[in-house]
């Protein structure tokens, strides 16, 4: 991880914030993301005081724009893109009988849209450096689960786009 750059997005808690601490002591330089401007600069500063080179910036991955600036930012203060961590997550629960489709798209449009979104902007540097794509997921993209199922379709999905742009990048 010496010198990779690398995006998590969602990075102030969770497995984000794992992820970002363990590479971060690796060697790695860190660019975390999430929604929370209050929750982003506590562990910005964790990782500063952890002796990790951070960057820290508020961005929503439901927003095209706001991951295209954070590409560009990105680019701005490392010079480069080796690894995208699309980690930011909701879930949900409710059986579908009884859910507001309203949660389903918010969750899919986190979860999954979110995903495709940062990919896009990130891509052509992942290309340029041999990078790394990774996404977050869970059983739930392998088998639906009851009480999730927007969650699990988003993660369903998750696992198709992520498998199907492997191949692409195979050629």
């Amino acid at each position: 991880m010496k010198d990779k750059v690398v995006i998590i997005t969602g990075g102030t808690s969770g497995i984000g914030k794992a992820l970002a601490i363990k590479i971060g002591k690796n060697g790695g330089k860190i660019v975390i993301t999430g929604r929370r401007l209050e929750a982003l600069k506590e562990t910005q500063a964790e990782l500063e005081n952890a002796g990790i080179s951070c960057l820290a910036l508020q961005s929503d991955v439901t927003k095209e724009n706001d991951t295209k600036e954070l590409v560009e930012k990105t680019i701005e203060h490392f010079g480069k893109i080796n690894i995208l961590i699309n980690n930011a997550g909701i879930s949900m629960r409710a059986a579908f009988e009884e859910v507001d489709l309203e949660v389903i798209k918010e969750v899919m449009n986190i979860n999954f849209f979110g995903a495709i979104n940062t990919t896009k902007y990130c891509l052509p540097h992942i290309i340029q450096s041999k990078g790394s794509i990774v996404g977050i997921s869970s059983i739930a993209g392998y088998r639906g689960l009851p009480g999730r199922v927007g969650y699990s379709a988003s993660k369903f999905a998750l696992q198709g786009f992520l498998e199907a742009l492997r191949t692409e990048m195979l050629y």
